[in-house]
């Protein structure tokens, strides 16, 4: 599905005409949503250019134009936003190469690059890279925007190049609150049947409800992300308000669009499963939950107050699940664990040889073990014939 929208959408492109432009009126994005947490609308282009650097790096791009110059079959696609000034809506790791090899003002502080790269460069003829090919989408022009925008949708949502999940849920966000389509637009034109978009969308308006009301700060997050948002790993956030249990013990709203979805008397409750999930390093707490697999288990604990209430001990969600499973599975399950463990000893014996230092240590855990298992064997005993009297 993703594929062929795709194409689709770079079949239209392909009717636009391509022009030649000069690196000089080429700005990079300031408001790319890729950058997610690392950006701001106060950035300079000089910042653009270093977080590119930084956080997705270059050198491949820089090493192939040094030596092949601008590849004519992929231009850039920008957004004209004034007399003889364009926004590079997909192309801005190309650019930033362009303009540390040109050694652009903009890449001031990328002079080792620059050093890396411009013998090379000169030593394959100086290839063409200013200017460069690129298809205009003007800013006014409301065809223009829809198809940019697909495009942008399509390219980074669904194809192969996509985007981390944060960086898709600034997009969407921005997008929707421009006003230049619907979550439903959104997700038909991307083949969205799994509620994707809607729960991306939510994720992200439940985290900037969170941060403007002071109840999390991310920077005291333990539990790091990666990509556009290295503070943590927004997928857990929307991962985890997809169960209704989770929803309910937040009162979240049932409209994804609504910018403070979180109903304001269970901000505390929002409060608490963002400090599971991610601990706070200001109260030297860490997370409780040790991987993503276990997010099933903290949406079966916010059901039950008794299991909230030791999730607030700062207990892991996972001994918590230990803690108040019924005594019978429980101990089946320990007594399962211990059976494997012991199948495991019995192969290594007869596998491998043991020194007779090695067996008289073992043999005292053997003797210990087996005075425990003689006890709990009484206890189970004791239940079976109704004898109430302390087995242990």
């Amino acid at each position: 599905m993703a594929s062929n929208k795709t194409s689709v959408i770079e079949e239209k492109l392909g009717r636009k005409a391509v022009t030649e432009l000069e690196l000089e009126h080429l700005l990079l994005d300031v408001e790319n949503p890729r950058f997610g947490e690392e950006s701001s609308s106060s950035d300079t282009q000089i910042d653009v250019l270093n977080n590119i650097v930084k956080n997705y790096g270059v050198t491949d791009v820089i090493s192939s134009i040094a030596v092949n110059g601008y590849f004519s079959a992929e231009p850039m696609v920008v957004k004209k936003i004034g007399k003889d000034k364009y926004t590079v809506m997909e192309g801005n790791r190309r650019l930033a190469a362009c303009l540390i090899l040109k050694g652009d003002d903009r890449a001031r502080d990328q002079s080792s690059l620059h050093q890396q790269y411009i013998d090379k460069y000169k030593q394959h003829g100086s290839p063409k890279i200013d200017p460069i090919p690129a298809i205009i989408f003007e800013d006014g022009d409301e065809v223009d925007k829809k198809s940019l925008i697909s495009y942008l949708g399509v390219r980074h949502i669904v194809s192969t190049k996509d985007w981390d999940s944060y960086a898709k849920a600034a997009w969407i966000a921005r997008t929707i609150k421009d006003g230049d389509m619907s979550v439903n637009d959104i997700s038909t034109m991307i083949g969205d049947r799994n509620s994707t978009i809607k729960r991306l969308l939510a994720g992200y308006h439940f985290i900037k409800q969170m941060e403007s009301t002071g109840k999390y700060n991310k920077e005291d997050s333990v539990k790091k992300g990666r990509g556009s948002n290295t503070s943590y790993p927004f997928s857990w956030v929307y991962t985890l308000l997809g169960y209704k249990s989770v929803q309910d013990f937040v009162g979240l709203a049932d409209d994804p669009t609504i910018p403070d979805p979180i109903d304001v008397q269970k901000l505390d409750n929002a409060k608490l499963l963002m400090t599971a999930m991610f601990g706070n390093k200001n109260k030297g707490q860490n997370s409780q939950v040790r991987d993503s697999r276990n997010l099933g288990i903290l949406a079966e604990v916010v059901a039950s107050p008794e299991k909230v209430s030791l999730l607030k001990q700062g207990k892991d969600v996972a001994e918590i699940s230990d803690l108040t499973q019924p005594i019978e599975e429980r101990l089946t399950g320990l007594m399962l664990e211990i059976r494997s463990r012991l199948d495991e000893c019995i192969s290594r014996l007869g596998r491998e040889d043991l020194s007779r230092d090695g067996a008289v240590d073992l043999l005292n855990y053997v003797d210990q073990i087996g005075k425990q298992f003689r006890t709990f064997k009484t206890a189970v005993t004791n239940a079976i014939n109704g004898d109430n009297e302390e087995g242990f």
